[in-house]
């Protein structure tokens, strides 16, 4: 195992961060039918990554304590995030990087999460919600990312993911990534990771759903994730 990235991680399946916490979670309607479907659909391809040999070390508890707070980042989001997760602390050479994700995790479930760990938060908090939303309720994703910039407060730099998945009942996310453009140029904190952009330019990486992204896919996500912490 390569102990140089300086890695821990910390995947939990289900509502990461909250239960221990005590915290409440806002209702909001989910995806049923297909959509219901791809969520469980996308298990089967995120633990092929994790099982992977190149991948599963990568998912045990590795690394020194001794890394400074300045170079520590909170990894947050849904199966994206766990799916990256795999492979992001290889391009972080002495980063200490906190995870905290879970199979289709909701935009809702984010800023309880991250109000309950408060002052405990790191300096970088990376994050992949909006996916297994409701594309056609953008006004309420944009609360969710308002929150979220709010809490991770002005000495934060807060990296969001744009959303990439087919339309659901003939409604895109494109509503939803225009929320997070507008965040982006509205809050300094708030750095734009264009996945979107990079999902037009190599569709070769993605599987059969054309949102989970192969193992390729993945490595790919994280280098260019960790280019843009590094920036922070």
């Amino acid at each position: 195992m390569n102990r140089s990235a300086g890695l821990i991680v910390r995947i939990v399946f289900g509502r990461p961060g909250l239960a221990a916490a005590g915290a409440t979670v806002g209702r909001m309607p989910r995806l049923t039918g297909n959509g219901a479907a791809l969520g469980r659909a996308c298990l089967c391809t995120v633990l092929a990554v994790l099982l992977a040999p190149s991948a599963s070390a990568r998912t045990t508890v590795t690394g020194s304590a001794g890394t400074g707070a300045a170079r520590t980042l909170l990894h947050y989001g849904d199966s994206l995030s766990v799916g990256t997760g795999a492979y992001l602390g290889r391009f972080l050479p002495g980063w200490t990087v906190r995870e905290s994700s879970g199979v289709s995790l909701h935009a809702d479930e984010g800023p309880p999460a991250l109000r309950a760990l408060q002052d405990r938060l790191p300096r970088v908090i990376v994050i992949s919600l909006g996916t297994n939303d409701d594309p056609g309720d953008a006004s309420r994703f944009a609360g969710y990312v308002r929150d979220i910039v709010r809490i991770a407060g002005p000495r934060r730099c807060v990296i969001w993911s744009t959303i990439v998945r087919p339309p659901y009942h003939g409604v895109s996310y494109d509503d939803y990534n225009a929320v997070l453009r507008r965040a982006a140029r509205a809050h300094p904190t708030l750095r734009l990771f264009d996945w979107e952009r990079l999902a037009r330019t190599h569709p070769q990486w993605f599987g059969p759903d054309g949102v989970h992204p192969t193992a390729t896919g993945y490595r790919a996500r994280a280098a260019a994730l960790a280019k843009l912490v590094t920036r922070c």
